[in-house]
């Protein structure tokens, strides 16, 4: 059944859009619970692990640019929940900017002979490739985000340094869980179809 997804783009993009949502859900009332126990000041602003980030790349991975209605309305949806809805036009273009971002570090690594996805090769493609390509959309963003939460307020300047390092590190590794989830539903996926025929 996940193969059939896979080839059938637009039935992944609505699948990506409801795990984007869902793992917004998840992180809402289980993992953001956990972390206030933690009594770390940051999380109030980012989370250790943020599982949305990861189905975001996951789905820029398998559909590329086709991946934008998934980052738009993930994001969109989010930051509506996060923030006030006078701001829905603002948070457009910051999320719009941050969908440029995945893109952009693609062609810069492809032009630098890095096939991180093995696009070209598919020998290339590598988990270390993914989470180095993942580490620099994290810090890229990161930086963006904790810009705009500074400049609007959310954010105190004194705290911008400590946001966006768990900002880095939460996407980073809530990419990484989200991608070892979705290479053992794979792996599972593939025994099962062996195993039916």
């Amino acid at each position: 059944m996940l193969l059939r997804i896979l080839d059938n783009r637009p039935n992944l993009i609505v699948v990506l859009i409801i795990s984007v949502l869902a793992a917004f859900e998840f992180q809402r009332y289980c993992i953001y619970p956990i972390e206030s126990l933690l009594n770390f000041e940051i999380t109030r602003y980012a989370s250790i692990i943020y599982l949305p980030a990861g189905v975001i790349f996951l789905s820029f991975y398998l559909l590329r640019w086709w991946f934008l209605p998934v980052i738009l309305i993930g994001r969109t949806y989010i930051s509506l929940q996060l923030g006030p809805v006078d701001l829905i036009l603002e948070m457009l273009i910051f999320n719009l900017i941050v969908a440029l971002l995945y893109p952009l570090w693609l062609h810069l690594l492809n032009n630098a002979n890095w096939d991180v996805f093995g696009d070209v090769d598919k020998n290339q493609l590598t988990i270390t490739g993914a989470m180095i390509f993942a580490l620099l959309l994290s810090f890229s963003t990161g930086i963006l985000s904790a810009i705009n939460q500074t400049v609007s307020g959310v954010v105190p300047l004194d705290q911008a340094l400590q946001y966006t390092l768990h900002f880095i590190v939460g996407d980073t590794i809530g990419t990484g869980v989200i991608l070892f989830l979705f290479y053992q539903l794979l792996k599972l996926n593939l025994k099962l179809t062996r195993q039916k025929k």
